[in-house]
């Protein structure tokens, strides 16, 4: 399938075939932490609207546009979850729609109890046509400081990214960071590299939805000791259960490695997340550029999980 006759309908499409949930979702959009939740299967539907850089309207000619993944995650066990990614944009200006291909993720807790910084090992393979343009991280250079060769441009990309997590909580504080890689495994192993890295505050006192959850599949009653809920806590639906900041960006890659504002992509992203029900829940977040490479954009996210 190489074009969406529109991208949103299809995410809402998709969106709609989800049963009951049963259970809440964190809240970054580009970070990842160690909550795996066994047998819990997740959809969530993303819809971002990108302002592009000045490089990427000179370089590009790129103007507005939205740009849309959605995700399909499982969780086979407590450490281990799969999933997969389906992406497209539409164009503000001309309207052109594009299906911009898959990937397909898999990510492994190392250790089943909570240790220091419960590190996470994570492996995604992009298969991307070259016009692909969702955000799910940022990594090398938009500029090089270096000359590249131009060579004919491959009809998809065939990336591996892989990530090493560390994530702790402190009650209902989360924090996390993801060092990056990303290879181009038609590049001779090419490498780039970025890092991302957030904190956020569940008003819930903890992972809000997971105790209910596990309650419903065991009979029992109580706070979930894995992510700090409460016994008996009551959801207090009238304010956020989410608030917290990412902050994200490319680190060079093998060629040159290295931290230079000019050409590279930075940002700091401030993120809310409501229940709408114990079920269903909405993120929404603004990716504010760092430097002159970056973009800016508004960013949404729709989650069932059951």
């Amino acid at each position: 399938m190489r074009k969406l006759k529109t991208s949103n309908l299809l995410a809402l499409a998709l969106a709609a075939l989800a049963p009951n949930a049963g259970a809440g979702n964190d809240a970054y959009f580009v970070t990842y932490n160690h909550h795996i939740e066994k047998g819990e299967w997740e959809v969530m539907v993303m819809n971002d609207f990108t302002w592009p850089s000045k490089f990427k309207r000179q370089d590009d000619g790129l103007h507005s546009y939205f740009s849309n993944m959605i995700e399909l995650e499982y969780g086979i066990t407590e450490q281990w979850a799969a999933e997969i990614m389906l992406e497209g944009f539409e164009e503000v200006r001309t309207g052109k729609v594009d299906y911009t291909g898959e990937r397909f993720e898999t990510r492994y807790r190392l250790f089943k109890e909570d240790v220091p910084f419960n590190p996470v090992l994570y492996a995604e393979f992009e298969h991307l046509y070259p016009n692909t343009r969702f955000k799910m991280e940022t990594s090398g250079w938009v500029r090089p400081p270096y000359h590249e060769e131009e060579g004919p441009e491959p009809d998809r990309e065939r990336i591996l990214e892989s990530r090493l997590v560390l994530s702790q909580d402190f009650g209902a504080w989360n924090v996390a960071f993801n060092w990056i890689n990303e290879t181009d495994l038609d590049d001779s192993g090419f490498t780039a590299f970025g890092y991302s890295m957030g904190v956020r505050y569940d008003f819930n006192g903890g992972h809000y939805g997971h105790h209910e959850h596990e309650a419903e599949k065991t009979g029992e009653h109580g706070g979930c000791h894995h992510h700090g809920a409460s016994e008996g806590h009551e959801h207090k639906w009238w304010m956020p259960a989410v608030a917290g900041v990412e902050m994200y960006g490319g680190l060079g890659d093998l060629e040159k490695f290295g931290l230079s504002l000019s050409r590279q992509e930075h940002y700091v992203q401030p993120l809310m997340m409501w229940h709408l029900s114990k079920d269903v829940m909405f993120h929404v977040g603004f990716a504010v550029g760092l430097s002159k490479a970056s973009d800016n954009l508004i960013r949404t996210a729709f989650a069932i999980e059951f």
